[in-house]
């Protein structure tokens, strides 16, 4: 019986989501609150809305400069 479903195999891992990449990169070159980068997150990865980073943190009445 085969599977209904397969990958083809590969020796490659699987890359990463672009919003998963986002939020490295979030975490790498920004200083944010635990606050705010959950509702980055919700709002980047689990409903995989389009959120401009770079723009958003520097147009926030208190932006948020690069690390």
């Amino acid at each position: 019986m085969q599977p209904l479903y397969s990958k083809p195999q590969t020796n490659d891992p699987q890359p990463l989501k672009e919003s998963i990449r986002d939020m490295i990169r979030l975490q790498k070159d920004y200083q944010i609150s635990d606050e705010l980068f959950w509702e980055i997150f919700n709002a980047r990865v689990l409903l995989n809305e389009h959120v401009d980073i770079d723009n958003l943190l520097t147009t926030m009445p208190d932006p948020i400069a690069k690390a």
